[in-house]
């Protein structure tokens, strides 16, 4: 083997060997807060790079000004010229050229983190190595708010509300397959970890835990599988297991649109005789009964397509409320029966949702060609956007996952034996949570971040426990736990 040859293997050598943890969360929720603390407990074990690095590279040599807005769009205008993974490709770049300086690939305790992944793109070239991970960090809007915005905040970023709400919700998802897709990357990671308490320097007991409870919790299990060992020590937590199950049943879904899925169990608590010395149970894991599972899909179990239009119904209805808009209602200026895709350029004259050649959403940036108006006349008045409440859910098909699990209850759940618990993959909707409150359940767990405010205030109301999910999900459960 030449020498040569040697330099490239060794070159590649950490890409199948080191564990390499990606982040990703909504502005705010702290994935760098903990990825850098994470680091820092690993010492010389842990090596941090942020995918933001390279944006303000890139905006330091056009003299761009490093707001979120415009290293947002830098990012956008970098995946569209070279591929959605070319942030992710760079950092690896990087990495390979710090361990030819300094090896660290042949350390068997090596954990590669990887800070701000925020398009599916991203995730999707990752996956490729074998020892990789994904972490959704969640925090409540409000709470990541006060941490962002105005001059008491902790981590300054946005000088008022709006400008802050605007970026949150282009952060979340942009309707292009080039955009910032936040939403996506949270429902494809492995973990969650919610990091809705703040956790200032001074409190540096209740840090330092938070950090040594991520490392225990997590790394630790996945070093081991690493290395072909058995990865805990102890079972997996009762949310973990529901909320897998939950997703296993969203995967029979035929929704063309989100696959959900829902899961109820009956939950009791632990009697006295159940604690003694030589059981393992603790109040963390009681017993516990599934007495009924869902997924969203019409009752009769057919696909979610009509007959004269192979598509969502509830699209169908979108596209024809886009086409009875003839004039923009903000300055009157009569609208164009051509209208250019916002992203592609590409021309169509039948206002679809989505453009047949980029993917995205034709429809959602479109802004009248007045220049003295400039009103985003789709998106804000088809329904379900802010100038026309209502989302068209009343003319769907499909039964929500919640909904049929509901249904499926038996009559041994309502017996008083236990307490009814719903773990479901995304949040409920409005009129989920009415038949939740009527069904009794007293627990809801959701894995999705994105609440609906106004069944979150219904169930409040009503007193219905709300709990996000934290820990591993399905798609990591069988990986940590085989």
């Amino acid at each position: 083997m030449n020498q040569e040859t040697e330099t490239i293997l060794e070159k590649e050598k950490f890409d199948a060997y080191c564990l390499i943890l990606g982040f990703t969360g909504a502005l705010g929720s702290g994935c760098t807060f903990l990825a850098d603390g994470v680091k820092r407990k690993l010492e010389s074990h842990g090596h941090y790079y942020r995918l933001s690095q390279f944006l303000e590279e890139e905006a330091d040599k056009d003299g761009i000004e490093k707001t979120v807005q415009n290293l947002q769009t830098l990012g956008d205008n970098l995946r569209l010229t070279y591929g959605n993974s070319i942030l992710v490709k760079k950092c690896l770049d990087k990495i390979r050229l710090e361990d030819l300086e300094v090896p660290f690939s042949n350390d068997d305790d090596t954990v590669l983190l990887i800070d701000g992944i925020k398009n599916g793109g991203e995730v999707k070239y990752l996956r490729q190595f074998p020892n990789f991970y994904l972490i959704s960090v969640h925090a409540d809007r409000h709470i990541r708010q006060e941490r962002l915005v105005g001059e008491t905040a902790s981590y300054r970023r946005f000088d008022n509300e709006t400008d802050f709400i605007i970026a949150d919700k282009r952060d979340e998802q942009e309707d292009f397959v080039n955009g910032q897709q936040i939403k996506r990357c949270n429902y494809l990671s492995d973990i969650i970890v919610d990091n809705s308490t703040s956790l200032p320097e001074v409190k540096v007991i209740d840090r330092d835990k938070f950090f040594n409870d991520f490392i225990n919790n997590y790394i630790h299990p996945m070093r081991k599988v690493r290395k072909g060992e058995k990865a805990h020590d102890r079972p997996p937590k009762i949310e973990e297991t529901l909320m897998t199950m939950a997703y296993c049943a969203s995967k029979r879904s035929s929704c063309l649109k989100r696959q959900v899925g829902a899961i109820i169990a009956c939950i009791r608590k632990i009697k006295d005789e159940y604690l003694n010395a030589d059981c393992d149970r603790d109040e963390r894991d009681p017993p516990f009964q599934v007495v009924s599972s869902g997924y969203n899909d019409i009752p009769a179990g057919t696909p979610c397509v009509f007959a004269d239009w192979h598509g969502c119904y509830r699209d169908h209805l979108l596209q024809k409320h886009a086409r009875v808009i003839k004039c923009c209602p903000n300055c009157g200026q009569v609208l164009p029966e051509t209208i250019a895709c916002p992203h592609c350029g590409t021309q169509n004259g039948n206002r679809v949702l989505e453009c047949p050649e980029c993917g995205g959403d034709l429809l959602a940036d479109y802004e009248c060609q007045n220049q003295r108006c400039k009103y985003k006349v789709f998106s804000v008045c088809l329904p379900g956007e802010e100038a026309a409440p209502g989302n068209l859910l009343d003319m769907c098909r499909a039964l929500h996952a919640e909904e049929n699990a509901i249904l499926g209850l038996s009559g041994v759940a309502k017996s008083g034996k236990g307490e009814l618990v719903l773990y479901t993959t995304t949040f409920p909707c409005n009129l989920c949570a009415n038949k939740i409150i009527a069904a009794g359940i007293k627990t809801v767990y959701y894995a999705e971040p994105y609440t609906m405010k106004e069944s979150k205030e219904l169930l409040d109301k009503i007193g219905v426990d709300i709990k996000k999910f934290e820990g591993i999900k399905s798609i990591a459960y069988f990986r940590l736990y085989a």
